[in-house]
Formats: structure tokens, sequence, C-alpha cells
């Protein structure tokens, strides 16, 4: 076996494991890049003698040259420069060089909290996603190889919000769910949805809707619905001079006192003491 940088690879069975301890910040904010590597370049047509291989962490390569191909839940796709491709834990894969082409990548692995709340969420799946001309894995790379706490966070940071535009930009953002998310933030605050009016909007039952919307946001609708209006109220508490009463009317409450009940239970303090504390911090 051979131990490149903090991973251990089992070349027989295809595993690739983390065999260093995770630093103590890392472990305490959620995500640890684990390492990285800049300019790696297989021999030509590698992807033939490849065998299927598994990680224990998660992967983000980024070709910029040559051609290749990826075979991922058994299904070969072609790889080009610009093209990113990103693996989970446990999902057997291979990619390498084709048609006589080398695969010339910057690759990034990391591992965390963070990282397996976002595949829960659906943000983060294994899969070719379209890339950029510039080779942002490189730079995500030279920051954290940097030891310096700032250039480490910014390289856990960048690599963050490089994973959401993957994702967003994959179009996964344009699921039912997310269309009716959107429809429920643009509606007249005063609105309060039904189950089956929400569910009639996107086509499913209510028990589809409920697992699907906690799946999205990891609440139901109701408790989404009614946290969206209550965090909305506390702003408008800080930067409208409108009474409490008001307010409650303005996102649809009829019974002042069972707006401010919610509004304790909910962010922890009452509406009126809301405004007084916030206010005093500012």
């Amino acid at each position: 076996m051979a131990i490149i940088k903090n991973i251990e690879i089992n070349p027989e069975k295809g595993i690739h494991r983390v065999v260093a301890r995770m630093p103590e910040f890392s472990r305490e904010y959620g995500f640890w890049i684990v390492s990285g590597g800049i300019g790696n370049v297989t021999a030509p047509d590698s992807f033939e003698n490849l065998k299927l291989r598994v990680f224990d962490f998660y992967s983000l390569s980024q070709m910029y040259g040559g051609h290749g191909k990826l075979e991922l839940n058994g299904v070969v796709r072609d790889v080009e420069p610009g093209n990113m491709v990103l693996i989970c834990p446990g999902e057997y894969h291979r990619y390498g060089g084709s048609d006589g082409n080398v695969y010339m990548e910057d690759s990034i692995c990391f591992c965390g909290n963070i990282a397996d709340v976002l595949r829960k969420k659906g943000v983060i799946r294994s899969g070719l996603y379209r890339g950029k001309p510039v080779r942002v894995v490189k730079q995500l790379v030279e920051a954290a190889r940097d030891p310096s706490f700032n250039s480490g966070l910014r390289a856990a940071l960048g690599l963050q919000e490089l994973l959401v535009d993957l994702y967003e930009s994959s179009g996964n953002t344009g699921k039912p769910i997310d269309v009716l998310l959107e429809t429920i933030r643009k509606a007249p605050p005063e609105h309060w949805w039904r189950v089956t009016e929400l569910a009639e909007l996107i086509g499913v039952s209510t028990d589809t809707l409920r697992r699907e919307f906690l799946r999205a946001t990891g609440l139901l609708p109701k408790a989404y619905i009614e946290q969206l209006k209550l965090r909305q109220a506390a702003e408008m508490l800080l930067t409208e001079k409108q009474s409490i009463s008001e307010i409650a009317m303005h996102f649809g409450y009829r019974d002042c006192y069972h707006f401010s009940r919610r509004f304790k239970f909910v962010l922890g303090l009452s509406p009126a003491n809301y405004r007084a504390a916030m206010k005093v911090a500012h």
C-alpha cells in the first residue's frame, strides 16, 4: 500500500482512505481539505487500464487538458477540459485519459460534517459538471497549502462556494420543490398557504409534498412558512416603526397575542423584547 499525503491507497481493493487526524479547527468547523494535487497527468488511454475504486472522502477534480472518460454508476461519459468530476464517499468510479489522450487535472479532497450535510441535502452529488476555463481547483489547492489560518479558511470557504455554484449551475434548483419555495417567498406576506394548495401547485400528493419539503428544507411546510414569516417580521421590528400589532397583521396574524407567542417560541424573545434588545445591541 502507498500513502499519498493524508490518504492511504490499497491498489488491490481500490480503496482510498484518509489516514491523518483531522486538525482541531477543522473538526470544530466541520470541514477539512484533506489533500490536493496540481498538474497531475496520467498516461495516454489510462482509463482503459484503471480498475473501479472507492473513496471514503469527497473528491473534486478539474480537467484542464487532454481528453478522458468517467465511469460512474455503470455509465461512461466523455470528460473535456474545464469539466469537473465530483465523487462522494462510497461510490465506485474511475476516470482517466482516452482515445490516445492523457488526462490532466487539478484535484482536491475534503471531508467533514458540513460536506455530509450538503450531500444529505442534495447539494453535493457525484457526477460530471461543466466547469470554467479558469483553473479554480488549482487556486483552492494553492490556498490550502499555505499553513496560515487565514489562507486555509479562504480555501475552505472558496471550496464550499464552488460546490454550491456547481449545484446551481447543474439545474438542480429547477426541481418543482425549488420552484415552489420561490413561489412561497414571493407571495403576499399575509397569505397562509394550505398544504393541499401547495401540493396542487406541483401536482403531487400531500404526503409527497411533506416528504419532499422535509428533504429540501429540513422543515414541514407549515413550519417553514411560519418561520419564514417570523424571520421577516423580526427584520421589520428593527427597520420599521410600525406597532407589533400592525406587523402581526402584515404577516396574516389576526391575533397579536398568538403572533407574540409564536415569535417567542421560534426566536426566543417576545417581539417587544426582541426589538428592544436588538436596538441596544446595534
